[in-house]
């Protein structure tokens, strides 16, 4: 199990319905962003085949062959497993949509 780090508007991230980001406002402002795309699903390959996940995911190209996917649920948007390199752009993102990033435990960054 990973740990996720969210961007949301909320005291707590478990909260994001209250107050949330929403899908049209995700997608208006990630259109304008060049190294990120939208996809409606995302596709895991492993060892033991293809794993398709449904949902809105915005796809951040961070490095020449690496792709960072930011996941839009329930009016906030996570990434699993984020490092201090993927916060840092979490914490842009998260200006430009007027909210904050926060871990799963609440700390927030």
């Amino acid at each position: 199990m990973s740990y996720d780090v969210h961007i949301t508007r909320t005291e707590h991230w478990t909260e994001s319905g209250s107050n949330p980001i929403s899908l049209e406002e995700a997608k208006a402002y990630f259109a304008g962003q060049a190294d990120f795309n939208y996809s409606s699903g995302l596709s895991v390959k492993s060892p033991f085949g293809t794993l398709d996940i449904a949902g809105d995911f915005f796809n951040w190209l961070a490095e020449e062959d690496e792709q960072i996917s930011f996941k839009y649920t329930d009016g906030r948007i996570t990434v699993a497993g984020a490092d201090d390199f993927v916060i840092e752009k979490m914490i842009g993102v998260a200006a430009g949509l007027n909210a904050k990033v926060q871990g799963d435990d609440g700390e927030e960054y």
